[in-house]
Order: C-alpha cells, then structure tokens, then sequence
C-alpha cells in the first residue's frame, strides 16, 4: 500500500468516527425529551442488624508511656475543713536525676587566628585570668574547644557544654 492510501483510509476512519459521535450528540438534541420512568412495584427486603456494643473499663495508669516518668498523687486540703483527703490529680513526677554542679573557671574568648598553610586555627582565649592559645580539640586545664564560630565557642569542661561569645580586649 501506498502512502496515499493508507492517508485516504485515516482519513474516512477519522470522518467516520466524529461523523458517529456528532449524530449521537444531535440526536439527543433533537430527539423527543420525554424520560419515561419505571417504578418497579417491589417490596424490597431490609434486615437491619443490630450491633452489639463493646463494653470495657479503661484503668488508670500510673506512668506517663512517652515520658517514661511516674505520674505523682498531690494531697490537696479541703477548702472548708482542717482535714486532708488524698485527691488524685495526675502530675509528672519531678526526674529523680540530679545534676552535680560542675564549677566552671572564668573563659573569655577574644577571637582566633586563621593560618592559611596549616590550615589550623589559634583561639585566644583568657581561663582564670590567664591567656592561652588553644586549637581545635586540644584539652588545656580540663577545656576542650570543640567549635569555632565567628562570635563564640562551643567549650567543653569535664563533659559540661558551654557557649561562650567574643569579648573586645
């Protein structure tokens, strides 16, 4: 076959096709607009089917799942009385871990200085009135510097984390 033929035959398959869905859309213009409806005289079947509720008791639960604390029972006096009767009220326990408190020495950071060739950098920083030059992660007196910023610090002492700004000398 050719190429004008095989373009003849789209070409009336193409006609065909949108000749078909215009009669279809006119038809239905121009037809009669009477919808007969058909009620059909059954009685239709409706069981209903009851459903039985579920019954439970929800019990009270003495720690909180997502804290993992314990929930503490606070005894609160009656207004009008001198007697004290135990009233639940459901409050987070305090955490019974206590933090030793770690006495920090006195560091103040005065800025850093950048050496191109070694690619390190000098912090000068005063601890206890006394100025030092430490690097990244070198411990000096129980102090790590771990971060350098700009403006600040991030210093480590005896597992305690501390930010400390920039002061002008």
């Amino acid at each position: 076959m050719t190429k004008k033929k095989i373009n003849i035959i789209l070409i009336l398959l193409v006609l065909g096709l949108w000749g078909t869905v215009g009669y279809r859309a006119l038809y239905r213009q121009f037809s009669d607009s009477e919808v007969t409806n058909i009620i059909q005289d059954q009685k239709y079947n409706v069981s209903i089917k009851q459903i039985n509720k579920d019954t439970f008791e929800l019990e009270k639960i003495n720690r909180d799942p997502f804290l993992n604390r314990n929930f503490q029972v606070i005894v609160v006096p009656k207004k009008n009385t001198s007697e004290y009767s135990p009233k639940k009220q459901l409050q987070l326990a305090a955490p019974q871990k206590k933090k030793a408190y770690i006495e920090w020495p006195q560091i103040n950071y005065f800025g850093y200085i950048g050496s191109k060739e070694k690619g390190e950098d000098i912090i000068l920083v005063m601890i206890n009135s006394e100025l030092c030059k430490l690097k990244l992660n070198t411990p000096l007196k129980g102090i790590t510097i771990k971060k350098r910023y700009k403006d600040s610090i991030e210093v480590y002492f005896n597992s305690d984390k501390k930010m400390i700004k920039s002061q002008k000398l």
